[in-house]
């Protein structure tokens, strides 16, 4: 009975958390992956958009290549791109947020990220929440 409770409970926060972050993870390029994540799926005013960025190089080996993460809302954007060696581990990791307010522009908010190296091609990743 108490291993019932548990799973039915377990089965339970993992499900409250998918519904208030959306999470999408790339690994076209299998030495690299990509993750995004933007909270909350469906903000309102007094929420606090919050999106994140993680890059990791899953091998043992330097790579050199390029890394671009981009955030953009209904109203502007920002994107940096750095190109250097990519050590094992977390390359990046980035956060944007946007509070939401009666007044703030509705539409689209969108967190990406890329990276790529010179001989297995690019892993990417992007996430949306839209105010309606």
């Amino acid at each position: 009975m108490a291993i019932v409770v548990v799973c039915a409970a377990s089965l339970f926060v993992a499900a409250a958390a998918s519904v208030y972050a959306h999470t999408v993870t790339g690994m076209q390029n299998p030495q690299f992956r990509v993750t995004v994540t933007i909270t909350p799926n469906h903000p309102v005013a007094g929420d606090t958009i919050v999106a994140t960025v993680r890059i990791v190089n899953r091998t043992k080996h330097n790579h050199r290549g390029e890394w671009t993460v981009t955030w953009e809302t209904p109203q502007s954007g920002i994107s940096a791109a750095l190109t250097g060696v990519m050590k094992p581990g977390v390359v990046t990791t980035d956060r944007e947020h946007a509070k939401v307010t009666s007044t703030s522009p509705r539409g689209t908010y969108t967190i990406s990220a890329t990276v790529q190296d010179t001989s297995r091609g690019r892993s990417h990743a992007s996430a949306s929440v839209t105010v309606h």
